[in-house]
């Protein structure tokens, strides 16, 4: 498939801005993972009212994703970054306040508004400063920023606590807001395209404002099915509270009777392993591909899922994981640049919230059909067909999908040497 992009601006001076802000979303987000669940039992929630509380989280991103994707198209990336980080920010000081759980789970449901907000607009800015030749280096430099984020926000937030309470965390990560804005405001430029030539209108060439409509075309394209498929499928298990991170630790503890800190600490090494794949999959999407890297991606996801279902002992377990945070690093980033490479530039933001509803059904499907499986099948089984439901995924992306990084712009390539620094 030979796609079209517009000329990205000049972005060598926004590494460092882009770094910033999405360090400091991954800083926030990381202290609110440990926060959020431990405050809303601290407020008297049962633990069923905490995985209420992180269900309320993601609900809202398939429903205001699309919307986030229009008003892109209309108002500019900048609006929407500012707005998001405004919002939860503000979201997060009124959670300090919170003296009971309703309210608590109420603010965490507007929360949710605002992340998948800045989820869209994030990626849509991404997608705009970057080019084909260099767009999975650029995606694997962002990724890396946040997941250092990620990983100091719990030591931080523990800290934090520790000294306090939970609630003071809280105002934490609303002060990660303020840099994030600060740095939008400051260094970051409105990129969205005025107009730009679209193969999406029916005519090579033709001009097509941005924002005037929804050319519906672009999602009845193969490669479209095959990423929101495959994307889906990675949903389920691989992303957020996906099937994998839910029953890990269950079947780690009521199979294997390993010890509470011997499953925290794989996955503390399965966070690390993730984060040093983001990098050399990022190099190796844009001097390779896209496609068939994300097909390895997508066979390594299944063997993670098919080696915990048939694990009886702790190096089994380990391996899974260890397997599981390779394909996470491998997926999560080649998904998202193969996204933005479909994505047509003056409606990017459309093209990529359909990406990301696609992403967020598969989180919320995902845990829901193991539990119902897993009570009358039981939980190796549950693995077992999931794993097939993986297989089934990797077919139809291999068939269907098209390479989107043609060899002229692959990063060899004398003329790919522009765009994202190396």
């Amino acid at each position: 498939m030979q796609t079209q992009e517009s000329p990205a601006p000049d972005i060598t001076r926004l590494a460092v801005p882009i770094a910033i802000i999405f360090f400091m979303w991954g800083f926030g987000t990381g202290a609110l993972w440990v926060a959020r669940p431990l405050f809303a039992l601290a407020l008297g929630g049962t633990l069923l009212q905490v995985g209420l509380v992180s269900a309320l989280s993601a609900t809202p991103r398939p429903i205001f994703g699309p919307v986030t994707g229009l008003l892109c198209d209309r108002w500019g990336r900048r609006p929407l970054l500012i707005l998001a980080a405004i919002g939860h920010g503000g979201i997060l000081v009124a959670q300090f306040a919170s003296t009971s759980y309703l309210h608590f789970v109420l603010l965490e449901g507007l929360a949710g508004i605002s992340i998948a907000i800045w989820t869209i607009s994030s990626s849509v800015l991404i997608a705009d400063i970057t080019k084909i030749a260099s767009r999975g280096r650029a995606v694997a430099f962002r990724d890396t920023a946040m997941r250092l984020g990620m990983l100091a926000g719990p030591i931080v937030g523990g800290v934090i606590a520790a000294q306090f309470e939970w609630r003071w965390v809280f105002i934490f990560i609303a002060s990660t807001k303020v840099v994030a804005i600060y740095i939008v405001l400051f260094f970051i430029p409105e990129t969205k395209p005025a107009s730009v030539p679209l193969g999406a209108t029916g005519r090579p060439g033709a001009i097509r404002a941005s924002g005037a409509g929804i050319p519906w075309a672009m999602f009845r394209t193969r490669s479209f099915v095959a990423i929101a498929a495959a994307t889906v499928c990675f949903g389920m298990i691989g992303l957020g509270p996906g099937l994998f991170r839910t029953y890990y630790p269950v079947h780690a503890q009521e199979t294997l009777m390993l010890a509470p800190d011997v499953i925290g600490n794989l996955v503390a090494m399965g966070a690390v392993l993730t984060l040093l794949t983001a990098a050399p999959v990022g190099f190796a999407v844009d001097r390779f591909g896209r496609k068939w890297p994300l097909v390895l991606g997508l066979v390594l996801l299944g063997a993670a899922v098919y080696l915990l279902g048939m694990s009886a002992a702790f190096i089994g377990v380990a391996a899974a994981f260890a397997v599981f945070a390779i394909a996470e690093g491998m997926n999560s980033n080649t998904m998202q640049t193969y996204a933005m490479d479909l994505a047509p530039a003056a409606q990017r933001g459309v093209f990529l919230s359909a990406f990301h509803v696609a992403t967020s059904s598969g989180m919320i499907a995902g845990p829901l059909l193991a539990g119902l499986l897993a009570e009358r099948v039981g939980l190796e089984t549950t693995l077992i067909i999931f794993t097939g439901v993986v297989a089934s995924c990797v077919l139809l992306f291999a068939v269907l999908a098209q390479e989107t990084l043609q060899r002229g712009q692959r990063q060899d390539s004398p003329a790919s040497h522009t765009g994202f620094p190396s």
